[in-house]
């Protein structure tokens, strides 16, 4: 057979790549050359065929050692069905070559294995990186592509009482530290429970700073309260505490007996042996790393009963689950009580064996919490925190966040309570040594909000028709989980230029929209008043309505290069951009318009869209300050060497930068 010329040259740039995965292999640590992976078999059909190549390597992210048998994903931007081949396995130098590829396109590489986090080329310092486009120009042939995966970290010890005995069958999880807006706050991480040893084990956690917490709820329930014949999965029975009330048994460590007529109870303990969060000692986890010894001892001390009333609707707050929280953990969701209990019909409520200390009571159906990992709820396989008794079941509900990469936001609905009228309330105690009582727990009803969205079009904008509906949300602007996000409601009886809220809980909210392609806010107004980018203020009760959302498709575009320097190249810079004003850096929500990030190509440039008009501070900077830099403190560091621009509604703005170190 004779090949056509194009054929010949296609069978050339194969007997190329080939030669050259020698030198791919080389560049990994410890890597020998052997022979490469097979690349496609060639056609030989009519018509002129794609030319186009990408080869790589790919390696463990913390040693540089090649990963043998790893799955190297290839997906084109945007998709499109053009990839003959999609998948591949890495070789025993952890090897791989795309051939046959269509020019003119971007794409990118993404990998796994198990035992490892997901990675791809771009994510150089973390997997919740976003992947690097690969421009792929005519019949290019792009080489020594470098795509990280990363082994994650565990933590293990174990979990003894105060006679240094193991306790078994326990829950025990990992709380991460993150920062928002410059406070130290928690979001909660997997959970597994102690072996017939006492012994723990948390594996798959990426890098970052734990609290191990042994967590205790004296989940209480009436007498007066009939429990299922058939004990829920989520609990396996009840004891009599007193003539009042029963506490739940579940998999937190049991009350001792009392002693001299005191009622004992185990409260949540931190390793090694806190109960108070600022107290716990940190556990440093860094990628591949596995920590052991991280042990916890138990101690019982003496409990008390808090108890008062509920002041608000009977209908509202009768059969209502009160959440009492220990300072720290006001934004954790389900396992973080101290005490949990029900709303008698009298709107009267109590807490039995209350260790002290300082608390909020919380008085909601729902709880909202950030959470470092996927959801339970997505895993059947892993252990979940009953939900408060008597509730037999729950509604649970997430999304990633842009505050912080690798954080959801998650919602789970227990129950309880009425739903026709939403109403929450917060209090704080102060428990010592003595019963607490006469406490008040004031509920306050939820704001509402409507009115419609206008669109605000430019023609001249390919691609530019409006989806049927923009979805809107309410962003709480100082990140406090607890408020949630509320979703538009009603949307089945609303016209399309119509939204709702009705279950606004009293707190500042920010209006952001879902997340569409070439559209953004351009103006957000509320009685007259613009509210685009300062919070709204939802007072109890209030009804805000006649509100309008100007959505508009010409959001400025933000284009450049970055430059190489000695200390940092182009393609491990992160383009990050922030408001001039510092007041816009601080209680921005967990979707900041304001601030964006951008990761830069391998051809050493960047693209940053969906930004309002404004004035702005641009810089490029490390990718290893992903999860940090929207910290005030940092950008405060950055202001002072960052460029200054202003982008206008419909315009281009073009910007090269030379990344800068920051300490």
């Amino acid at each position: 057979m004779t090949l056509r010329p194009d054929h010949a040259r296609r069978r050339t740039i194969v007997v190329t790549l080939v030669a050259a995965l020698a030198a791919v292999a080389a560049g990994a640590k410890q890597a020998s050359v052997q022979g490469p992976p097979s690349p496609p078999a060639l056609q030989t059909t009519d018509g002129p065929p794609p030319n186009g190549a990408i080869s790589g390597v790919v390696v463990n992210g913390s040693t540089g050692e090649p990963v043998v048998g790893a799955v190297v994903h290839l997906a084109s931007v945007p998709a499109r069905s053009l990839i003959r081949q999609t998948r591949q396995i890495t070789d025993d130098k952890g090897r791989f070559a795309f051939v046959n590829l269509q020019g003119g396109v971007d794409y990118t590489v993404a990998a796994s294995k198990f035992g490892y986090l997901a990675g791809g080329y771009g994510r150089d310092t973390m997997p919740t990186d976003p992947l690097r486009p690969i421009p792929l120009r005519g019949d290019a042939w792009v080489p020594n592509i470098r795509v990280a995966v990363w082994k994650p970290g565990s933590i293990s010890g174990v979990i003894r009482d105060e006679a240094g005995e193991p306790v078994v069958g326990v829950f025990v999880r990992v709380l991460q530290r993150v920062r928002i807006f410059g406070r130290d706050e928690v979001a909660a991480g997997p959970l597994t429970v102690t072996d017939d040893r006492g012994a723990y084990r948390i594996p798959d956690l990426a890098p970052g700073t734990y609290l191990v917490q042994v967590p205790s709820v004296q989940a209480a329930i009436p007498t007066s309260v009939a429990l299922p014949a058939t004990p829920a999965a989520s609990f396996d029975g009840a004891v009599e505490v007193d003539d009042t009330h029963r506490l739940v048994i579940s998999r937190y460590p049991l009350p001792p007996p009392p002693i001299g007529g005191r009622q004992m109870a185990y409260p949540s303990v931190f390793h090694p042996s806190t109960s108070i969060v600022a107290d716990a000692t940190t556990v440093e986890l860094t990628y591949g790393g596995d920590r052991d010894g991280i042990d916890v001892t138990l101690r019982p001390v003496a409990s008390v009963r808090v108890s008062g009333i509920v002041d608000g609707p009977v209908d509202v707050v009768s059969g209502l689950t009160l959440r009492l929280l220990p300072a720290g953990l006001e934004n954790v969701g389900l396992g973080s009580e101290a005490a949990t209990t029900l709303v008698g019909a009298d709107r009267t409520f109590a807490f039995v064996n209350v260790p002290s200390g300082s608390y909020t009571i919380d008085a909601m159906s729902s709880v909202t919490e950030l959470l470092t990992s996927a959801p339970s709820f997505l895993d059947r396989s892993r252990p979940r925190f009953p939900v408060p008794p008597p509730a037999r079941g729950s509604g649970m509900s997430s999304e990633t966040i842009d505050l912080i990469p690798g954080l959801t936001l998650a919602r789970t609905t227990y129950g309880g309570g009425s739903r026709t009228a939403p109403h929450s309330g917060r209090a704080a105690v102060t428990v010592g040594g003595a019963d607490l009582t006469g406490v008040v727990v004031r509920m306050q009803p939820h704001a509402r909000m409507s009115g419609r969205v206008v669109v605000d079009r430019d023609a001249s904008v390919p691609s530019s028709n409006p989806p049927a509906r923009f979805a809107l949300r309410l962003d709480a602007a100082t990140g406090e989980a607890h408020l949630g996000r509320p979703q538009t409601s009603g949307l089945g009886g609303l016209p399309p230029d119509q939204f709702a809220f009705d279950d606004i809980a009293p707190g500042r909210y920010f209006v952001r929209t879902a997340t569409y392609p070439g559209w953004t806010i351009k103006s957000v107004s509320v009685k007259g008043r613009d509210v685009t980018h300062v919070p709204i203020d939802a007072a109890a009760g209030e009804d805000l309505t006649g509100a309008v959302v100007t959505m508009t498709n010409a959001a400025p575009r933000l284009s450049g290069a970055v430059r190489n320097t000695d200390e940092i190249k182009a393609d491990a810079a992160l383009v990050i951009v922030f408001p001039t004003a510092p007041a816009e850096w601080r209680h921005t929500g967990f979707y900041p318009a304001r601030l964006r990030h951008a990761t830069v190509a391998s051809n050493g440039t960047f693209m940053v869209d969906r930004l309002p008009a404004g004035d702005y501070f641009v810089a490029a900077i490390s990718r290893t300050h992903i999860s940090t830099w929207r910290d005030p403190a940092f950008l405060e560091k950055v202001a002072t060497t960052a460029s200054r621009i202003t982008l206008q509604w419909g315009g281009q703005t073009s910007r090269d930068l030379t990344p800068v170190v920051v300490r």
